[in-house]
């Protein structure tokens, strides 16, 4: 059999997989402005409860998309976040970037594009593609 080209899934999941990817990240800017805020005062609990909600919202669309990909192919592109972890500390934080940011970032899109272009070289499909639970 030929192997099959393109991604493993539709546009529309691997849509859904980064924006759930994007929401997670954003976990970690109301994490650090909480860190920023007075121990239990109003901005703190607001911080804090935006940060739970944004887990909570993660979590939630994350076994949405499960259902329609393999674990390893979401796997695969959950580093994004450091990526986008690096935006937000860029536009909320003003933080500075350094050419070794920079490298990694690109990095971590190389492997990203190599491991959700890669697959079985057989063209097998795996227990879970079959419906087999294990």
């Amino acid at each position: 059999m030929k192997k099959k080209r393109g991604l493993e899934v539709s546009p529309f999941w691997f849509l859904a997989l980064h924006l759930s990817l994007v929401v997670n990240s954003i976990q970690g800017v109301f994490s650090k402005l909480a860190g920023k805020q007075e121990t239990m005062s109003l901005k703190w609990i607001l911080c804090f409860g935006m940060m739970f909600l944004t887990m909570l919202v993660f979590a939630l669309a994350w076994q949405q998309v499960l259902k329609h990909m393999s674990l390893t192919f979401a796997f695969t592109n959950k580093p994004i976040t450091i990526i986008w972890g690096l935006v937000w500390g860029i536009t909320v934080f003003g933080e500075h970037v350094s050419p070794n940011m920079v490298i990694g970032s690109i990095v971590i899109l190389i492997g990203i594009m190599v491991g959700v272009s890669g697959g079985a070289s057989d063209g097998k499909k795996t227990g879970r593609e079959n419906g087999e639970v294990s």
